[in-house]
């Protein structure tokens, strides 16, 4: 039996007890984080510098981990490494993609439509009525407008389609291998379900939308990124509430 089982076992049996502490340098200084941790998977989330490590601790006498326990460590860090660049990747108030990860994906996206000559689709969307919304109700109110907004489209898109928040009160969405006419018909569901959950809320809130069908995409995202913000653009200027449509070789 190993080390680390045989503490488990001792401690069901009412004998020996283990524990785990969370231990790193800082200022040359050696830190612990004191807690009595059940298990080393609980005791690597305590672990606040790069080149930490953790002790095992039983009856009072400190250890070095065992085999088991040293795999249990890394495959905790490894995972709370992963959880922690997904994170990174998205926007913490409404769980979107964030521009940076946005940006990741539609370069990946424009390779692979490129490559296999199938079209690729963007809408730049921006609320109408934001502005008032966070003056008149307050910050708190205007951020549930974001996180509905978003909740609603992801609601309400394919699988395959990404959306991002770029900042502010506007928003992408990547349609992968979608020619203009099935982007229509994603762009006219969200336009009505988001029309549905901002008028449920009583909002006065709308959205104004350029949407952009790259037969051949261009080879950098900006580009892209660009034109559908214009083709926004003209709608905010022309009324808004509405959705430019434009079709690119």
């Amino acid at each position: 039996m190993t080390q680390a089982a045989l503490a488990s076992n001792n401690n069901q049996n009412g004998g020996s007890s283990t524990h785990y502490v969370a231990c790193w340098f800082q200022d040359n200084c050696h830190v612990r984080c004191w807690h009595q941790h059940r298990s080393v998977s609980e005791a690597a989330g305590c672990l606040d510098a790069a080149g930490g490590f953790v002790r095992a601790v039983t009856d009072g006498r400190e250890r070095l981990l065992s085999y088991d326990e040293q795999e249990n460590l890394v495959r905790a860090c490894l995972a709370l490494y992963l959880a922690e660049k997904e994170r990174s990747r998205k926007d913490s108030k409404t769980g979107a993609l964030n521009e940076r990860a946005f940006n990741e994906v539609l370069n990946h996206e424009i390779k692979r439509s490129r490559r296999n000559r199938h079209p690729l689709t963007i809408v730049y969307i921006d609320l109408d009525g934001f502005k008032a919304v966070n003056d008149t109700l307050g910050h708190r109110t205007g951020d549930l407008v974001l996180q509905v907004t978003v909740w609603t489209i992801q609601s309400t898109i394919r699988e395959m389609d990404i959306i991002a928040r770029l900042g502010g009160d506007e928003f992408a969405l990547l349609l992968p291998d979608t020619s203009a006419d099935n982007a229509r018909m994603v762009l006219d569901k969200v336009q009505k379900a988001l029309k549905d959950a901002l008028k449920a809320y009583k909002w006065s809130v709308t959205f104004s939308a350029g949407m952009v069908t790259f037969r051949t995409p261009p080879a950098t995202p900006d580009y892209m990124i660009d034109i559908a913000e214009r083709a926004m653009n003209s709608v905010k200027r022309t009324g808004k509430n509405r959705i430019s449509r434009l079709v690119l070789d």
